[in-house]
């Protein structure tokens, strides 16, 4: 044993050499303190608005990732602050249920450290390599924009260059917003059907405005063509394409895969 751990054991006649004091003092606040260096090494870089590019792909930071994008929106117009901050809770109380991070502070970190979107969108871009997974990022951005039903100019121009940066085409923005605006012009007309001098015709003719938005179609199309453009909305956002992606990119797929049905079968059950 006096040989295994000779400091331990040394001769009361003995003195310590200095260095190995030292060292004994000093080891474990060199440790704290690399391990404090380990764990906030990425705050500094945070605080000046640069999204830290070496972070790991994983749930909790793709979540980052989103808040912080999600905090620029808050920042574009504080009169509806609130009904974007509960969205934004509400959102990631259905796809993260199983995370315990501090929202609050997370979120007023966010606000007080505006994000450099281009870092963000350099870290999407290298982790998110499916145009679906990064189509999902402006699909949440837009619930934002849209929380009141409509998109302010500046807003619009702030998706416009999200979805640029993601390498995404004009025409899935539109069918974003197509689809959000379906949703709130379905409240409205739950609301207004009530109420009297309704028009019913003018009620299903809006829905296929919707429907045809949701799915992208800009004038009429046949039965077949619109099969074909079912088909491929589908090959695109079933879930089972996402059966490997995080739990939010899989929740997200499955809601938009409803959506596109919807539409879908709004249109045909007109064409038919």
């Amino acid at each position: 044993m006096t040989m295994l751990f000779p400091i331990l054991y040394l001769h009361p006649s003995t003195d310590i050499p200095t260095y190995l004091v030292v060292i004994l003092f000093l080891a474990p606040i060199i440790l704290g303190l690399g391990w404090f260096i380990y764990k906030t090494r990425h705050a500094k870089t945070w605080r000046r608005g640069i999204f830290p590019q070496k972070i790991k792909f994983n749930q909790d930071n793709l979540l980052e990732a989103y808040l912080a994008l999600g905090a620029r929106l808050v920042i574009f117009d504080y009169d509806s602050s609130k009904d974007k901050t509960q969205f934004i809770n509400s959102y990631f109380n259905q796809y993260f249920p199983k995370e315990t991070y501090n929202f609050g502070d997370s979120l007023l970190f966010s606000l007080r450290h505006p994000i450099n979107i281009q870092s963000v969108n350099k870290w999407l871009n290298t982790h998110l390599t499916s145009n679906e997974g990064r189509s999902q990022v402006i699909y949440f951005l837009t619930g934002i924009a849209m929380i009141n039903g409509s998109i302010n100019q500046r807003e619009l121009t702030f998706l416009t260059l999200m979805n640029a940066q993601l390498k995404l085409s004009e025409e899935q923005l539109k069918q974003t917003i197509a689809i959000y605006q379906s949703y709130h012009n379905s409240h409205r007309k739950q609301k207004n059907y009530t109420q009297k001098g309704n028009n019913k015709k003018s009620i299903i003719n809006t829905s296929l405005q919707d429907a045809k938005n949701v799915l992208g179609i800009r004038e009429d199309v046949n039965l077949k063509e619109l099969k074909s453009i079912y088909r491929s909305l589908v090959k695109r956002f079933h879930p089972d394409v996402f059966i490997t992606a995080t739990e939010i990119q899989r929740k997200i797929a499955e809601e938009k895969f409803i959506q596109i049905q919807n539409a879908y079968e709004t249109l045909l059950s007109i064409e038919k």
